[in-house]
């Protein structure tokens, strides 16, 4: 008896120990090449990103001087050309507000919409054209050219080109052109070295700073601003198809597309190390094979959609609802199950409970 007696308080603290074992084995840094994932994303896909929307940016400039020097129907198709493709190359870097593009605040300067159609009309009359203060965020950026390039036929856009349009115009080109280049310029010279040291995953980190810039994006912008709130999820279910992107342009559904796509890419890290590498090697082969599963479901939901989106909200509602909550699926997967598997804490707000 006295040896079982002996033996009892060994193997309690035995176990105790071996708990603490498994206890620090979830603490330990997962055995990752964190460097070279981090070197990945910035030279494949942030890098080269930030260098198309800023090739693309420029190139809209050049039209645009083109168009109100000639004011000829053939200037402003290629003019609404260049914009959409200016408009997607913006889409595939999106969803990486931190660093530079945080710290201008590329998002709001470049794509808040919808715009405030009725305010740019009274700056344009009033011949105001300072891009810089706060408040014209909705009056400026891709939805505002969206809208001074798109809103009516073609014949009556060149019509209304006088001096006090041009000003605006030009204006809203330069600005955003400004932004687009700032941020290109700071990843090219310095933060893509920053951005490749900063190893770890606590709040400052690259890796944390990304799965929160990432998740943030899908939630507000992507779920919401393309889809949720065009349909009426934000507004006890009534459609508001004039809160579509792209809403002059009419294609919403195609910058939707290429969004996801540009953030499927960015999650396996193109043809390097991505998240869904991370993920394998801290034994979530599992959940990633879940993520992959998830993101060709949103696929074939979001590409059964057609454009213009105000016209498949009346005639395709249900479809659009579906997708929306293919889309919400996701969610709990890369906002919660990733970040707890690669120790990542997600620091934003989110105030609709998911």
């Amino acid at each position: 008896m006295k040896k079982i007696k002996l033996l009892l308080p060994l193997l309690l603290i035995s176990a105790l120990w071996a708990c603490k074992d498994d206890e620090n084995k979830d603490d330990q840094d997962i055995q990752f090449d964190q460097a070279a994932f981090l070197s990945n994303l910035s030279a494949e896909v942030i890098l080269p990103n930030y260098l198309e929307l800023n090739n693309a940016v420029n190139d809209l400039s050049e039209s645009v001087d083109t168009l109100v020097f000639r004011k000829s129907k053939s200037d402003l198709d290629k003019v609404q050309t260049k914009l959409k493709t200016a408009y997607l190359a913006w889409q595939k870097v999106s969803f990486l507000e931190f660093g530079p593009a945080m710290t201008v605040g590329l998002r709001a300067n470049l794509n808040t919409f919808p715009t405030d159609t009725t305010e740019i009309e009274a700056k344009i009359a009033q011949n105001e054209t300072n891009m810089d203060l706060l408040s014209m965020s909705d009056k400026k950026g891709f939805p505002a050219l969206d809208y001074l390039l798109n809103h009516t036929s073609d014949s009556l856009i060149l019509a209304e080109l006088n001096n006090n349009r041009i000003n605006y115009l030009n204006a809203v080109v330069q600005d955003l052109k400004n932004k687009a280049n700032t941020v290109y310029g700071e990843w090219s010279a310095e933060y893509q070295s920053t951005f490749n040291s900063s190893l770890g995953t606590d709040v400052g980190s690259s890796t944390g700073q990304l799965i929160n810039a990432l998740n943030q994006h899908y939630e507000r912008n992507f779920r919401d601003g393309k889809i949720g709130i065009p349909i009426g999820v934000r507004s006890s279910g009534i459609p508001r198809p004039e809160d579509s992107e792209a809403l002059y342009g009419g294609y919403s559904i195609e910058l939707a597309v290429a969004n996801f796509e540009a953030m499927k890419t960015f999650y396996k890290g193109k043809d390097g190390l991505g998240l869904d590498d991370y993920l394998k090697s801290a034994d979530a082969a599992n959940l990633d094979q879940t993520i992959q599963n998830q993101m060709v479901s949103i696929d074939s939901k979001l590409n059964a959609l057609n454009d213009p989106l105000p016209a498949e909200i009346q005639n395709n509602e249900q479809a659009l609802r579906d997708c929306y909550q293919e889309i919400q699926k996701l969610i709990v997967y890369w906002k919660v199950d990733m970040p707890s598997r690669l120790g990542v804490l997600i620091t934003y707000q989110d105030n609709d409970g998911d």
